[in-house]
């Protein structure tokens, strides 16, 4: 069925698909860009199997046992997976709200009866110390463009970067995480797995060079499974577009 979908994707409802293969293209010139047929119909089906119950393995949810701040993004099934995670641990996200008005009251409804407590990106920063006072996991998701950011080397181009996480680790020296999720492309089930982010001391109470580690972050996790991204984001918008 995701084959399905991504073929619809690809050649009746193509949105974004310019963009897709530009991203893809720059990033890995040796990749199919078929590839990104997968990437859109996985993600797509991975909603489907959220409606139907169906959740992802968790790995690794035993090191977060007082809170911290986690890094997390667009690969996979990123709502399943993030679901799944709060059945585990609780969890505090800063998230954008999709423009479609019943997607966004259908997604919100499925995160808070997870129970997730749902940030806004902007203006939470007191609610995100909180969070991690209660020992809550603060969840950021970085791989997007932000246009009040920095801009980041990511895949060797400069992308507007959040300093939430830079700023906020720095300031607390809470543990750092990572998290990403993959389907098996044996049995198809979903895994998320957490680790430690490895980084040294002088990086940790810098917020700039933790903006910079967030990027790299995400490019050795993309760079596992080149198709699992959403390459359908605009997150090299040139610096002159974004004023």
């Amino acid at each position: 069925m995701s084959g399905l979908l991504g073929w619809l994707w690809w050649y009746v409802i193509p949105i974004r698909k310019r963009l897709a293969i530009h991203n893809y293209r720059i990033a890995f010139p040796d990749q199919p860009v078929r590839d990104l047929r997968r990437s859109v119909g996985e993600m797509a089906w991975g909603y489907v199997e959220l409606a139907l119950g169906r959740r992802a393995h968790i790995h690794g949810a035993e090191q977060v046992t007082q809170g911290g701040l986690c890094l997390a993004g667009h690969g996979g099934a990123w709502d399943l997976a993030l679901i799944s995670v709060a059945h585990h641990i609780p969890v505090t996200i800063f998230v954008k709200t999709p423009a479609n008005p019943w997607v966004a009251w259908w997604i919100r409804r499925m995160r808070e009866r997870a129970g997730l407590e749902l940030l806004s990106p902007e203006h939470s920063a007191v609610a995100a110390y909180r969070a991690l006072k209660r020992g809550r996991l603060v969840v950021f998701v970085q791989d997007q463009r932000h246009n009040q950011g920095v801009p980041v080397p990511f895949f060797g181009r400069p992308a507007w970067t959040s300093r939430g996480f830079g700023v906020l680790a720095a300031r607390t020296q809470a543990p750092l995480f990572g998290a990403w999720q993959w389907r098996d492309p044996v049995s198809g089930e979903h895994h998320l797995q957490i680790e430690s982010l490895a980084l040294d001391d002088h990086t940790k109470t810098d917020a700039g060079k933790l903006t910079v580690a967030s990027q790299q972050f995400y490019e050795r996790k993309i760079k596992e499974r080149p198709y699992s991204w959403l390459w359908l984001h605009d997150r090299w918008r040139s610096l002159e577009e974004t004023v």
